[in-house]
């Protein structure tokens, strides 16, 4: 049983308890303390860092420079934090991203290479694979929305050896990285910031991803009012929050939206209609994706892989009409059969559309880190921006 149906159902055991207190002698309330489900479905306050790439002060410093510096790209006009600025709640506002060759931010943002998926949010990105019972191990946390890498150190390289995101074809794969490491090498402040978080001024890939692995795992959002509420604050949602809750439950959506992060992180076959300028077959061929975070989806519109829908309605309609008949695909790759099971039993009604948005709405958290750095230390423009 998924955490949070224990917690519909201590839901409606306190309301039944409310009504008995009235009637029966203190000592004798029908209530067990350890039986209360725990507080696992909230967001823990700290992170876990991997044994080999602890957190320390200069190396947060120094993944934040590399993070917002277009150095680590091959024509130097992109950074990290092009296509996952907190503006954009850390991802970028579009369906598509935009990649090499493109200026400005965000919907704004023109020219540059297609990227084939949308950008995920890295908010709470520290939390990826965390279970139900909020148990999870960063150096083996699924990343991308085909769950090719694992842990964010694994994550961090992936966009600089891409030629549309950012590494542009002037450069080869194979040299890109070198590349990248020579030109911080000739940068004084760099090789400070190196000896500053490793003990010496040898820069190489690996301390490279390291770095950015640590700078994004302070990226969190991790105290939305569902947390509140988990942690004993009964005013923190309203009653139609609540009712939202529950029927998020009953009707099925926590069955691959559960613990902590609301998502299962697994792969599954929706049928998601392709967008109209890339028709992507997913993890392994059979339009099959990672499960998203339901975590302060406020910020990170558009929606799905491909950036498809570009309101919670939307979605929460998709989801119906993939439901009906036990499965209607949306997508002529897919056929109805290949739908997920879980998807085709959602079966939605308007109401429950409605109550749904409202418990979603209560796992937004705007207090996050939105710091942007006035300079970096190449000296190119922060962001990748004119």
């Amino acid at each position: 049983m998924s955490l949070y149906k224990k917690f519909f159902q201590f839901t409606l055991f306190i309301a039944c308890l409310s009504l008995l207190t009235s009637c029966v002698p203190d000592n004798e309330i029908p209530f067990e303390e350890e039986e209360i489900p725990g507080s696992e479905n909230m967001l823990p306050s700290d992170v876990i860092f991997p044994a080999n790439n602890p957190y320390t002060e200069a190396k947060f410093t120094l993944g934040r420079s590399l993070f917002w510096d277009p150095v680590l790209s091959g024509q130097k006009d992109i950074a990290c934090a092009t296509c996952h600025h907190p503006s954009f709640g850390y991802a970028d506002g579009r369906a598509l991203s935009s990649g090499v060759n493109g200026s400005g931010l965000g919907p704004n943002r023109v020219g540059g290479d297609v990227i084939r998926r949308n950008a995920p949010s890295i908010l709470n990105v520290a939390f990826n694979g965390m279970d139900e019972n909020g148990n999870y191990n960063p150096r083996f946390a699924p990343m991308f929305w085909d769950n090719r890498a694992d842990g964010l150190e694994e994550q961090a390289l992936l966009p600089i050896l891409s030629h549309d995101e950012m590494r542009g074809v002037a450069i080869a794969e194979a040299d890109i990285i070198d590349t990248v490491v020579n030109r911080l090498s000739n940068i004084d402040e760099y090789l400070r910031l190196f000896e500053a978080a490793f003990g010496n001024q040898q820069v190489n890939e690996q301390r490279i991803a390291q770095a950015l692995a640590t700078f994004q795992r302070t990226i969190i959002a991790n105290n939305s009012p569902f947390d509140e509420y988990m942690n004993g604050n009964e005013a923190a949602l309203s009653p139609q929050e609540i009712q939202g809750m529950n029927t998020f439950i009953d009707v099925g959506c926590a069955d691959c939206h559960s613990g902590s992060m609301f998502s299962d992180f697994e792969l599954h076959t929706l049928s998601v209609p392709d967008h109209p300028l890339v028709s992507d077959d997913g993890a392994t061929g059979n339009f099959d994706f990672r499960t998203p975070s339901l975590r302060n989806l406020q910020f990170t519109a558009p929606y799905m892989h491909n950036g498809g829908f570009n309101n919670l309605r939307e979605v929460l309609e998709f989801y119906d009409d993939i439901s009906r008949g036990n499965g209607n695909s949306q997508n002529p790759n897919v056929n109805d059969n290949q739908i997920a099971q879980e998807a085709r039993q959602l079966n939605l009604n308007n109401g429950e559309i409605n109550e749904i948005i409202q418990f979603l709405n209560a796992l937004n958290d705007d207090d996050f880190d939105r710091t942007i750095p006035n300079d970096v230390p190449s000296g190119l423009n922060v962001g990748g921006l004119d």
